[in-house]
């Protein structure tokens, strides 16, 4: 009898759990698409010819960054750039970057056509998911990419919706020329930014229709212009881009890469911090795959000393472009505001460990390296940047004030005098920074003086710098800094 019920018990347990697995249930949960687009490969044989790829690569991720619905995550180019000619398997990129899918490709660029084979690999187990090569002539590149990202977005089983805009056809020539001037831009240094501008302004002047040259053109002298490159006054440099970015959002008003340049000189120039973050907002709801924005709009942050705002652009930019020591090095600025020194110094390294030769890197790392008084390091990085830079009169002004602070006044005048007789433009909040380490007050105010003449973008930044505590001191700093902090 109690054998009878122990079965009976038995078989009604059975017949719960086989109803219980056999009950209707809600698919899980899928988690957010991730696309590593790589490098495409340049089949022509020719190495310069390697921009051409490079800027289908960059058009391709900017096409997939603006699909509606926006369940997905397209690492940027810096960090897809660093697999160029790589033998590492779809599998190992795929967890390097925190991604479900790698995305590979070859470019044959002949005299007439171009064919370009296109293919969609899930990391787990390197499945080809999607297959397709396209054959189309030079001038129908734009729209060839607008089809691509379209077919990947259906290859990823509808997780993100079909391209929000569609491409107009480009001249070849056009196009070439705004490649190469991308190409040239995302090197950021002065050479190379002005060899950019040059291809940006041949494509301009063969079709002035075409937004993102002017775009381009904005973003040249917007970096130009700032006193982190030092080519030129800023009050020569950001009118012009303001023109060329009010031009692009005239012929593509639905165009995020120029609300984020028309945000970022709002901020740095005309100092209307309200209207910047408005146009940051906007650029970012265009394209949440823009790294550009995120990154600027956590200056915008900085600026306002939001610092948890500001961490969290960053870390959206860094999910975009994990291998960025652009990023990596904005996220040590960031630091460097808050204060948290020791952060700092370890984004620096991080960047300077994705590319040792990154200027900015060493920047970075010199200031968090002084702010903790340890002068020595901050002297042997900065004198090693210097070097390697040409002796750029942005790292003299950076040693001459650690020279101040590190008790050597000798050094610091001779990098002073060195400013002074370089025939390059020289900020004049450079000569103020070294006056300020100096403790010499009226050629210090002096010099922020010229600097609000010159409109210098810095400014904005110097509420919060440490290296301007000493000027925070002297009673005219805060009148000074009025019309620039007005808006805030």
């Amino acid at each position: 009898r109690r054998r009878r019920v122990l079965w009976l018990g038995l078989a009604a347990l059975a017949a719960a759990a086989g109803l219980w697995l056999a009950r209707p249930r809600k698919p899980p949960p899928r988690g957010p698409a991730s696309v590593a687009v790589l490098p495409f490969t340049n089949l022509s044989g020719d190495a310069s010819q390697d921009y051409f790829s490079d800027g289908i690569t960059e058009e391709l991720i900017t096409q997939l960054g603006r699909v509606q619905g926006q369940e997905a995550r397209i690492v940027a180019l810096g960090s897809s750039l660093s697999y160029r000619r790589t033998q590492k398997a779809p599998r190992q990129i795929a967890a390097e970057l925190g991604v479900a899918y790698v995305m590979e490709g070859t470019v044959r660029r002949g005299a007439d056509r171009v064919r370009i084979a296109v293919h969609l690999v899930r990391g787990r187990d390197e499945t080809h998911v999607w297959d397709q090569s396209y054959d189309c002539e030079p001038g129908d590149i734009l729209a060839l990419q607008s089809q691509v990202a379209g077919a990947i977005a259906t290859a990823l089983a509808e997780r993100i919706g079909p391209p929000s805009r569609s491409a107009r056809p480009v001249r070849p020539e056009v196009l070439e020329a705004y490649l190469r001037g991308r190409f040239f831009w995302n090197k950021r240094s002065p050479a190379d930014l002005l060899r950019a501008l040059a291809c940006f302004q041949q494509a301009a002047a063969l079709d002035d229709t075409h937004a993102p040259t002017h775009v381009g053109l904005a973003d040249c002298y917007a970096l130009l212009g700032s006193a982190e490159m030092g080519a030129v006054p800023a009050n020569e440099a950001m009118p012009k881009a303001r023109q060329e970015v009010d031009r692009a959002l005239a012929l593509d008003p639905g165009l995020a890469e120029a609300y984020a340049t028309l945000a970022h000189i709002k901020l740095v120039y005309d100092w209307d911090w309200p209207g910047a973050g408005s146009a940051f907002r906007r650029a970012v709801l265009l394209n949440p795959g823009c790294v550009t924005a995120h990154q600027w709009f956590a200056l915008y942050y900085n600026v306002l000393g939001q610092t948890a705002p500001a961490l969290a652009e960053l870390r959206q930019a860094e999910q975009l472009d994990p291998l960025s020591p652009t990023v990596k090095t904005a996220l040590a600025e960031t630091f460097y505001f808050a204060r948290r020194f020791p952060e700092a110094e370890a984004a620096s390294r991080a960047a300077l460990e994705l590319d040792p030769g990154f200027l900015l890197g060493w920047v970075n790392l010199g200031r968090a390296l002084e702010q903790q008084g340890r002068f020595p390091e901050a002297v042997a990085s900065l004198e090693k940047a210097w070097l390697a830079s040409g002796r750029a009169p942005g790292l003299t002004m950076l040693l001459g004030h650690v020279y101040a602070r590190k008790g050597d006044p000798a050094m610091a005048r001779r990098m002073l005098r060195e400013l002074q007789g370089d025939r390059r433009y020289v900020p004049a909040i450079y000569l103020a920074a070294v006056y300020s380490g100096l403790g010499d007050r009226e050629a210090a105010l002096d010099s922020l003086r010229k600097a609000l003449a010159e409109r210098c973008e810095y400014l904005v930044y110097l509420p919060r710098d440490p290296m301007a505590d000493a000027f925070r001191r002297e009673p005219g700093f805060e009148v000074l800094l009025r019309p620039v902090t007005a808006g805030r």
